[in-house]
């Protein structure tokens, strides 16, 4: 049964008077970053399906289990992983679940630490002939969870590097794009990456650069999350440097995240043929260019950003503390009920 069937047929129980809902909340002291927040796979993933079984096999007593991972980045004392369990009629048996499934987390907590690689690592392999053609995730710079979409930090290293064969996408910058749309396909010029201001973790950068890609910047999303969805980006451009076989950077005028191959595919441009493919996004890409890139083939890049999900280099107000991953040591017992 789909879920939303089984909140249908939920529904249709209590309108009925055979079900009075009772349900049961545990907030766990753990705010993973969100790379660690998979659904596809990882804790995360394994925590949803072990709920999603469980609930099936008990679904004489139980009608629904949801598990939210939390927003760390909102820095609230109401973050954390929370499992709320909902029982037809007994509360006892929504607690004793819920605790089950809050166990188990809580004993798979260390999964939720997930490593970066580190940018010089993330270039060297950007430079490496002869190996699978790879994705890396800018997920520091995710306009999906709040970053700017102006970070040039990885994108000054692939350059410095003289990296070849690159697809990066995207970056905003609305008068960039209007100044490559203003002189016209196969323009060359200094490009001047962050020309406006921003904050300190945009860094201007320049680049001789060739118009190669101009689009007005409405699209339909083909495959992942934004499949069959219209897309507003705003006048785009595709500006390559370092020659033929160089760096292709996207460059868009609405911040959004690079989840789907048409921010590519609109100019033309065969994301198979690419050795590296640099998206600013955390996770939603996954599913977008799964044709091309297998998890396997996945690399999350250290660099800097608003969304950055090294959480200790951040500043939290909000958040209850101690908290794991951020404070080890942690501990936590189950609510005494």
């Amino acid at each position: 049964m789909e879920r939303g069937e089984e909140a249908a047929l939920a529904l249709r129980l209590i309108l009925a008077g055979r079900a009075d809902p009772r349900s049961a909340l545990i907030r766990l002291p753990i705010t993973p970053a969100p790379i660690a927040l998979l659904t596809a796979d990882g804790p995360y993933g394994d925590l949803i399906d072990y709920g999603t079984r469980r609930r099936a096999e008990l679904a004489g007593d139980i009608l629904n289990v949801s598990i939210f991972g939390g927003f760390v980045f909102s820095d609230s004392a109401k973050n954390g992983i929370a499992i709320v369990v909902t029982a037809r009629r007994d509360q006892a048996h929504a607690r004793a679940l819920a605790r089950e499934i809050a166990d188990r987390c809580w004993a798979n907590r260390k999964r939720f630490v997930k490593k970066l690689t580190p940018l010089d690592e993330a270039v060297a392999t950007a430079r490496t002939s002869n190996r699978r053609p790879m994705i890396m995730a800018e997920c520091a710079d995710n306009p999906g969870g709040g970053g700017t979409g102006r970070c040039t930090e990885l994108l000054a290293a692939l350059v410095k590097a003289d990296a070849r064969n690159v697809l990066y996408g995207s970056f905003f910058d609305p008068p960039l794009a209007a100044q490559a749309h203003g002189l016209g396909l196969g323009a060359r010029f200094k490009a001047k990456f962050n020309s406006h201001r921003g904050l300190p973790c945009d860094l201007p950068f320049a680049a001789d650069v060739e118009v190669v890609g101009l689009h007005g910047g409405t699209i339909v999303g083909r495959l992942g999350y934004v499949q069959g969805r219209t897309l507003v980006l705003g006048p785009s451009a595709a500006l390559r440097i370092g020659g033929t076989d160089g760096i292709v950077v996207v460059v868009i005028s609405d911040r959004i995240q690079t989840a789907d191959p048409m921010f590519f595919e609109m100019f033309g441009l065969d994301i198979s043929k690419a050795s590296t493919v640099v998206v600013k996004s955390r996770g939603h890409f996954r599913t977008g260019f799964l044709p091309w890139f297998p998890p396997e083939q996945v690399i999350e890049v250290d660099t800097e950003g608003l969304t950055s999900p090294a959480l200790d280099r951040r500043q939290w107000r909000g958040l209850r503390r101690p908290v794991y991953p951020l404070d080890e040591h942690t501990s936590w017992s189950p609510p005494a009920w």
